[in-house]
């Protein structure tokens, strides 16, 4: 099955969700903080937001597609060009509201923990204009037949192209395809599922960057 990636399409935005929660399934720390994995709820509040920033030129969003199938992504990446500190975007001042995500759909405590501890390292690490890997996801079914390398290829082609450096958070299963791209290990995040009900042993984060190098450098 020959595998292309392609730009999105808005179409596309609701399966690349889709994907992100099937992929994410069995990752031990989603299950604890979204113990209702998947829900439609989830999956249409992930799409809006992603909506919401599909016209900002620094939000880039690929897919992988069969070409037997073109229609259908097998798999999605999303990354933003920040200039400095968290990579969040400010958006709209008075913007609509998301769907609403049902309550017990979120271990709220679990993922303000996560997120606490992620983002000092996440500012201390971009300290000027760097891509930022939000999300890459790839359709459980789809999973180690090379969707998951054509992207980071895309990405790393993209960032050597604009000169810049490039910044992940890896989930344990990734890491290695990143290390094999380039990209060199900076920083950790232990987190004990243990602490929490239903949840056993350490998980790592992974904090990986990737020089920047170029054409664009060196323009």
């Amino acid at each position: 099955m020959p595998f292309v990636v392609l730009p999105c399409t808005p179409d596309d935005l609701r399966r690349c969700c889709l994907i992100q929660w099937q992929a994410s399934a069995i990752n031990p720390l989603w299950q604890l903080i979204f113990p209702n994995n998947g829900t439609q709820a989830l999956v249409e509040n992930g799409a809006y937001h992603m909506r919401r920033e599909y016209d900002d030129p620094t939000v880039h969003v690929y897919k992988v597609v069969d070409t037997s199938n073109p229609d259908t992504p097998v798999a999605y990446a999303k990354w933003t060009v920040v200039k400095s500190g968290s990579g969040s975007l400010e958006g709209d001042k008075t913007p609509p509201k998301p769907p609403q995500v049902p309550e017990g759909d979120t271990n709220e405590h679990l993922f303000d923990q996560f997120i606490g501890d992620v983002t000092p390292i996440r500012q201390a690490h971009l300290s000027g204009p760097t891509i930022v890997l939000d999300n890459l996801s790839v359709d459980p079914a789809n999973q180690r037949q090379g969707a998951g390398k054509l992207l980071v290829d895309t990405l790393v082609n993209f960032a050597d192209e604009t000169g810049l450096p490039c910044y992940v958070e890896s989930t344990p299963a990734a890491r290695e395809m990143y290390i094999h791209r380039g990209f060199r290990e900076v920083d950790r995040v232990d987190i004990d599922l243990g602490r929490w009900e239903q949840g056993f042993g350490m998980y790592r984060t992974t904090i990986l960057s990737r020089d920047a190098h170029g054409r664009g450098q060196e323009e």
